[in-house]
């Protein structure tokens, strides 16, 4: 099944002729940018208010363009930051983290930082509520289990005063951190109403991450000249078998982003006889359905 006709299918009772499949193409397209843009604007000025404000959550499906968005503007901003992926992170690791980015006017990208599987989740929260609490006072963080070797030899105290600030991007939902009993009585103080951390939401569908994937490849060059997964970037010829593969395989498919394009692109270029199943491999309802 195509996406045209997906699309026609779930119309409900009205008939969506191409003139309005375009229309609403061109309709979710603005949606999609006015959110990435709702990025770029609010962390540019996040990074130059940051005495009014202590840190930001990114909160959306995964591949779309979250942490690029977030890394231009603190590079326009000449904001002084910290990257820091965060899909693995333990509970020492973030501590060691907040210690050395303690200074005022510092900033800490905790990218990837996703919590729900994380047998250390609560430990780090509690040191992201310390880091982030809303005070003009010293904001302390604490290790409260036992120094580890590097701590005693790198003299790094059981306890410490942070004045930087925090931009957390993860590629779950608000409802699947809720709905996670561990997490859920942290996430308020955070990510709440007047929470700590102001919050930025994606709530993209397939057909929402499909459109601007589409858009990005054919006005953007994301797999041509401003491809990031390859210099130079890919053909016109394997641009346009991406294209023509999520349109035809728009049912079949689990997700569509950027970042799967690429992918596909990428094996399209070096596994051209077996891409496709490649591609069913790694994103498909093949498991159970």
């Amino acid at each position: 099944m195509t996406v045209n006709n997906f699309i026609v299918q779930n119309a409900g009772k009205y008939t969506v002729t191409p003139a309005q499949l375009k229309q609403k193409e061109k309709e979710t397209i603005k949606f999609c940018k006015d959110q990435m843009d709702t990025i770029y604007d609010r962390t540019c000025s996040f990074s130059k208010n940051l005495d009014s404000s202590k840190g930001i959550a990114v909160l959306g499906p995964p591949g779309v363009g979250k942490t690029m968005q977030v890394e231009n503007a603190l590079n326009d901003s000449n904001a002084s930051w910290e990257p820091m992926k965060g899909a693995n992170m333990s509970a020492i690791g973030f501590y060691y983290t907040l210690f050395y980015n303690r200074k005022k006017h510092r900033i800490i990208c905790l990218d990837d930082f996703d919590l729900v599987y994380n047998p250390q989740a609560t430990t780090i929260l509690t040191m992201l509520k310390a880091a982030t609490e809303n005070t003009y006072k010293p904001r302390v963080v604490k290790w409260t289990k036992q120094p580890t070797s590097y701590m005693i030899e790198n003299e790094i105290p059981m306890k410490f005063e942070f004045w930087g600030n925090v931009i957390w991007i993860t590629n779950e939902s608000p409802e699947t951190i809720l709905k996670t009993k561990k997490l859920r009585t942290h996430m308020a103080p955070l990510v709440g109403p007047g929470g700590r951390l102001s919050p930025i939401v994606l709530d993209w569908d397939k057909e929402k991450k499909y459109f601007w994937t589409k858009y990005l490849i054919e006005k953007k060059h994301a797999l041509g000249k401003n491809c990031e997964k390859k210099r130079g970037g890919y053909s016109k010829k394997i641009q346009k078998t991406v294209l023509d593969f999520f349109e035809q395989d728009f049912d079949n498919l689990l997700d569509i982003t950027p970042r799967f394009a690429c992918n596909i692109a990428d094996d399209i270029l070096h596994y051209p006889k077996s891409w496709k199943t490649k591609a069913f491999q790694t994103n498909s309802f093949a498991w159970g359905e």
